[in-house]
């Protein structure tokens, strides 16, 4: 008896203790703009910043998703004249790279383009 009150008494103590938990901060940056230029073949995209304006070139990963609504997440369907966002990671060396893309409007089709 006296030892299931020990056990209560501990168990009810560490309850009160505050519990820290460690989680992986992110390296990059995650941005929103429109894709003006995709090369699938050396995976290199131009990216223009929504409200700043600024011209960004970087690199996708080789295991980069993209997030567009199919069940295929390879950034095969990325394409110019798409609204994205992105998160950019800044390595310490070498050039910075995106791992993930997000679909957030798709580029305007040639017919509705020619509509305008």
């Amino acid at each position: 008896m006296k030892t299931l009150r020990l056990a209560f008494l501990i168990l009810l103590a560490s309850w009160h203790f505050p519990i820290t938990a460690s989680a992986i901060q992110p390296s990059g940056t995650t941005m929103t703009g429109t894709v003006t230029s995709v090369d699938h073949s050396t995976r290199s995209i131009t990216f223009e910043q929504s409200g700043a304006k600024q011209i960004h070139r970087f690199v996708y990963a080789h295991q980069a998703r993209f997030w567009h609504g199919a069940p295929d997440a390879s950034p095969a369907a990325l394409r110019a004249g798409m609204h994205v966002q992105i998160d950019l990671h800044q390595p310490i060396f070498g050039p910075d790279f995106v791992r993930h893309i997000v679909l957030i409007a798709s580029a305007p089709s040639a017919t509705d383009q020619g509509n305008k």
